[in-house]
């Protein structure tokens, strides 16, 4: 039998985590949740992505980790972006949006790569590279870069594909199928598209 590599893979919903995961396990990795999401607005959003996830990882044996959920943490780093009297103020909404979205894909990471490396997990990925709307480019050099620096072993697969997959899983399990990525600027942008 061959051994099983650890993974710790940060999870943003059940819909998400429900076809990674299970691309994950045909890959043979020993999978743990990792629900680190200060990014989500909303404590009842928050709690309505946690409990589905639990759910989820409960009924497939999958350990979940949640660390404490702390919305301060996405957006001291986003606020002198936001704020016109900031030197780093960003008045274009195309630019301020990448820029927000660059921010908050390295807070996910950086506190990912934090908690595999001291639990001593070989590998680490993201449930975001199963969202089409996602920049995977982007995602990529963010994970990578902070792999290289800190000496972890980033597994990057195209999860897009199973897209469809984990939000007919959600709808059949009867699950909260999330309509935006997270913060508050997503859920805006989500109702103007």
């Amino acid at each position: 039998m061959t051994r099983k590599h650890k993974i710790l893979a940060h999870a943003c919903c059940a819909a998400c985590a429900s076809s990674v995961f299970a691309e994950l396990k045909k890959e043979n990795f020993d999978v743990t949740a990792y629900f680190y999401n200060p990014e989500i607005h909303g404590e009842a959003e928050y709690l309505r992505r946690l409990n589905d996830l639990e759910k989820y990882c409960t009924e497939n044996a999958i350990p979940l980790i949640v660390p404490e959920y702390n919305i301060q943490e996405f957006i001291e780093p986003i606020l002198p972006y936001q704020t016109a009297s900031s030197i780093k103020y960003i008045n274009d909404k195309d630019r301020y949006h990448r820029k927000r979205c660059e921010i908050c894909t390295t807070l996910l990471i950086e506190n990912t790569i934090q908690y595999a490396k001291k639990h001593k997990f070989k590998y680490f990925t993201t449930t975001m590279l199963c969202s089409p709307y996602k920049d995977h480019n982007k995602i990529w050099d963010i994970a990578d870069s902070l792999a290289s620096d800190k000496d972890m072993n980033y597994y990057y697969k195209d999860f897009r594909k199973g897209y469809w997959n984990g939000r007919n899983y959600a709808r059949n399990h009867n699950m909260n199928i999330p309509a935006y990525c997270g913060c508050n600027e997503s859920l805006e942008e989500g109702r103007l598209e």
